[in-house]
């Protein structure tokens, strides 16, 4: 029986063509019933089938540098335009975007139902290094993330943190000593920049007792795409990785098309950790040889972990990563966003000068009680997290098993939610 080969199959190459084809085709339907999947869920006009959304979410990053502020504004047009519950699609991936207060009094705050996995590996590692990891805030599972904050809970009671007010009133002398030479009406000081250099200061000794405005040993760190190893840089070029990760299309190549750009994230990120290992150990030593050591969170945790024998050191370097990240970046950027907006209402800059000479008169130095009694401060700061949240924009969950109904839709089983709080709250 003769049969008949098509000239293609025979051609050099032809069979890697036909399983490129085969390949492609596949993806498109699998593209197509993905969208069909969600069909019933209002969707903002997509420039391309394949990319879906991404490519009006890379066109906004490349224009200011920044993903999440002018997201949160194109998300207020598609509100506008579709709704305060929509999908995106982020090449094959959807995601349901509800700005709903009641969505996340329902299902945001719902403790049963998961943090979204997309957003937690994205911050968990970059682009396969590892970076947050397990740590506090990536560790998936309330069932997994309780025990661990228990574990932490002495160290962040107001209590603990009264006790270390003194290295907080030292390192904001500091802060205003270098301030000062400036102050002649004439100069321009970067605040932003002052006030990531003053949240290093006080990370550094309230938190670890430690210098990290040094710059450290780069061959021992093993940089070479990383011209600059100082701590807050080697954050920076770490979190630029994480938001990278979110805006490219494929995670998995970009390793591969962009191979020095992913050694310059790794190389910061590996640095980190290793700059955590050193003062982990370091501190580790001194606590099991019944050393004197400084009171600070660090002590308190390591103590609290040493008990607990399911907290290896990786663990505890996703904390350290943690806890300084946490500390530095969001103390400084709710200060600059704070100052921007107390310029522009003239009125609140009166009342707070009035409600701390007050509280204060002469003194300096300020109490646990002091801090009680400012009242007025404490909702200011507050309306500035509304306003400019500082972790993320959004609060992200996966659909639990069986799929939720949400604003009247049903969210099909592991999709990803993100709640737009920082749109909502405007």
């Amino acid at each position: 029986m003769l049969v008949s080969i098509p000239w293609w199959v025979l051609y050099p190459g032809g069979g890697l063509l036909l399983l490129v084809a085969t390949a492609f085709l596949l993806f498109s339907l699998y593209v197509a019933y993905i969208h069909w999947k969600y069909s019933h869920i209002p969707s903002p006009k997509r420039n391309s089938f394949y990319l879906g959304h991404m490519q009006d979410i890379q066109a906004l990053s490349k224009q200011t540098g920044n993903e999440f502020e002018p997201l949160a504004s194109t998300i207020t047009k598609w509100v506008e335009q579709v709704g305060n519950v929509f999908v995106v699609f982020l090449v094959y991936h959807p995601v349901v975007i509800s700005c709903n207060p009641d969505d996340v009094k329902n299902v945001a705050s719902d403790k049963t139902i998961n943090d979204s996995t997309f957003t937690k590996k994205r911050l968990g590692t970059v682009f396969g290094r590892r970076f947050l990891g397990q740590g506090l805030f990536t560790i998936l599972g309330y069932e997994n993330w309780k025990p661990r904050r228990k574990l932490y809970d002495p160290s962040f009671k107001r209590s603990s943190l009264k006790d270390l007010l003194p290295m907080f009133n030292e390192c904001v002398d500091t802060f205003l000593e270098g301030l000062r030479p400036h102050a002649d009406g004439k100069t321009e000081v970067s605040m932003k920049e002052a006030f990531h250099a003053a949240a290093l200061d006080v990370i550094s000794k309230v938190a670890f007792s430690s210098d990290f405005s040094k710059t450290w040993d780069s061959k021992r760190l093993g940089l070479k795409y990383t011209t600059n190893s100082e701590l807050s840089h080697l954050s920076s070029v770490s979190l630029k990785g994480v938001q990278k990760s979110f805006l490219v299309a494929f995670p998995s190549l970009f390793p591969l098309l962009h191979p020095k750009e992913t050694e310059m994230y790794h190389e910061a990120v590996g640095a980190m950790r290793k700059i955590g290992r050193d003062c982990i150990e370091k501190r580790i030593k001194a606590v099991t040889s019944g050393e004197e050591v400084p009171n600070d969170i660090l002590t308190q945790i390591l103590k609290a972990s040493i008990a607990d024998k399911s907290v290896d050191m990786e663990t505890l370097m996703d904390d350290f990563v943690t806890f300084y990240i946490a500390g530095q970046e969001t103390t400084a950027n709710t200060l600059s966003f704070a100052i921007i907006l107390i310029h522009q209402h003239p009125e609140v800059l009166d009342h707070l000068l009035s409600e701390v000479e007050g509280v204060l008169g002469d003194r300096k130095e300020v109490t646990g009680d002091d801090l009680d009694k400012m009242k007025y401060t404490e909702q200011v700061i507050q309306e500035v997290l509304r306003l400019y949240p500082i972790a993320l924009p959004s609060m992200s969950k996966d659909s639990p098993k069986g799929g939720i109904e949400m604003s009247g839709y049903h969210i099909p089983e592991g999709t990803a939610i993100d709640f737009w709080t920082s749109v909502m709250c405007r």
